[in-house]
């Protein structure tokens, strides 16, 4: 670069901020900084009540969660307390029935032993079978 050379070729080339601009160009450069402010204005007011409407709506959803929140933890509540009523009862009646008879609720209650009994020794075979059956066809 020669001694008198600015430094930047945009710097000397006429362009605005360059210094040797007319006066045609300066008004010209005003005219386009006001209407750049004008549109940067009009933008942030826009920006603003698109920020307030988001919010709002934000807020009034949440509003809306915690109001079906609420609702749906008092109906569990509700039947949660329902079902405890209803094994308190069952509770009840079955202490009611087992005083008023004592030997028919033992042979009740024998009987439904051995019926478990045989069903969880008819499970425990059929699953040793079903292995041994595998291993046979495995080692064939």
């Amino acid at each position: 670069m020669a001694k008198g050379d600015s430094g930047h070729p945009r710097m000397s080339a006429g362009y605005p901020g360059s210094g040797t601009g007319t006066p045609e160009h300066s008004e010209e450069a005003t005219g386009l900084k006001e209407k750049a402010q004008e549109m940067a204005s009009h933008l942030g007011e826009s920006a603003g009540q698109m920020r307030e409407k988001a919010q709002a709506l934000a807020s009034d959803v949440a509003g809306r969660a915690g109001e079906a929140w609420q609702s749906a933890r008092e109906g569990m509540q509700e039947r949660f307390s329902s079902i405890g009523h209803r094994a308190e009862d069952f509770w009840g009646d079955a202490t009611g029935f087992i005083r008023r008879y004592p030997i028919a609720s033992l042979a009740v209650a024998f009987g439904l032993g051995c019926m478990a009994s045989c069903a969880v020794a008819f499970l425990a075979r059929s699953s040793t079978d079903d292995v041994a059956e595998g291993m046979s066809r495995a080692s064939q």
